[in-house]
Parts: structure tokens; C-alpha cells; sequence
């Protein structure tokens, strides 16, 4: 009961750093070894990665769906000063493609929904990489002074479980991507 109220607790403290941010953050320091990584492991969905060990992570037991996928969990990270007011944070979301769709239009359909759910998208990066690969980069302002700015790497397993792995930062913190870069290269199929 208690790890419940924990998880709803940091929930909603990310709700609403997110929704009232209107400060700028410090650059993030970089994690330099292994040592700063831990390793998460979810069985029930066959993956692992490795993640940042100071940050957090909520597991969404219940079914629980954001366009369409499945998400299952949420790594958090701490504020790092008193001026770091936005949490960055990734998700790691699901979908089993269907058998008559193909990967490549799954991708397309994902594209053209998020540009009618999201005000004031910039999208910069779209990469169909391969047919098991793709990987798209947007920026959006919800509020003045506030520019989220997401990654999303998107996988196809070879049972055609989709992943996504969805990065969130604000204002252009570079810091944020090599971080990232680490996180994609230690996930894994298991």
C-alpha cells in the first residue's frame, strides 16, 4: 500500500512539474561509468535496459494507453538544483502490430496522429531507419515558456511487439542526449 501511494505520489508530482514549468533548468550533469547505471528488467514483456540510477521508475501494472500503446513504464529523474524545475523522464510503450499491418504503416498512422493531437509541434527528425528501426524527434510548447522536446525510438521485435521508448526534456538540453544515447544502446530483447 504504501509503494501504491509512493508511485501515485511521484505520478503526480511529475504531473504537475510538467503542466506548471515555466522556469528554465541547469544543465543536467552527465553520468560517466556503468557504475551509474542500473539495470530494469520486465519480464512480462520480454526487455532490458539500463537506466540512470539516481532516477526513478513507476511500473504501470494496469492497462493504461497513450495513442493507442500500451504504456508500461515511466523513468524519472531527479531535480538536480533549485533551479531545475522539469523532471526529464522516458516511457517505454507497447502495441502488438497486427498481422495485416506492416511496421512502416504503423509508423506513418503513429505520425499523422500525433500532428492532429499536439498544438504547436515542430517536428525535426523523421527516420525510417529499416523495417525494424524508426525514429522520430519533435518539439511542442503546451504553455508559454515551456518547449517540451521528445525522441522517440520506435522497435518491431520479431514477434511483432512494437516498442517505444519516448525521451521528454525541455528547452533544448543537449546533456539529455547523450543520456539518451546510452539508454537506446543497452535496450534489449531478453
Amino acid at each position: 500500500m504504501k509503494l501504491l501511494f509512493l508511485s501515485l505520489l511521484l505520478v503526480l508530482q511529475s504531473l504537475l512539474l510538467f503542466i506548471f514549468n515555466f522556469n528554465e533548468i541547469s544543465a543536467q550533469p552527465l553520468l560517466k561509468s556503468a557504475t551509474d547505471f542500473k539495470v530494469y528488467q520486465n519480464k512480462n514483456h520480454s526487455f532490458e535496459l539500463m537506466y540512470p540510477s539516481n532516477w526513478t521508475y513507476i511500473e504501470f501494472e494496469d492497462q493504461f494507453l497513450d495513442m493507442d500503446l500500451n504504456v508500461l513504464t515511466s523513468f524519472i529523474s531527479p531535480l538536480y538544483s533549485s533551479l531545475d524545475t522539469f523532471q526529464e523522464y522516458f516511457t517505454i510503450k507497447t502495441k502488438m502490430l497486427d498481422p495485416t499491418d506492416t511496421f512502416s504503416n504503423h509508423f506513418k498512422l503513429y505520425l499523422e496522429k500525433l500532428k492532429k493531437s499536439i498544438t504547436n509541434m515542430n517536428i525535426s527528425k523523421v527516420e525510417d531507419i529499416s523495417d525494424k528501426n524508426k525514429y522520430l524527434k519533435y518539439s511542442f510548447s503546451p504553455q508559454p515558456g515551456l518547449v517540451i522536446n521528445k525522441d522517440e525510438y520506435i522497435f518491431l521485435n520479431n514477434d511483432n511487439n512494437i516498442f517505444h521508448l519516448e525521451f521528454n526534456s525541455n528547452n533544448n538540453d543537449k546533456t539529455f542526449e547523450s543520456l539518451i544515447n546510452k539508454i537506446v544502446s543497452y535496450f534489449r530483447m531478453i
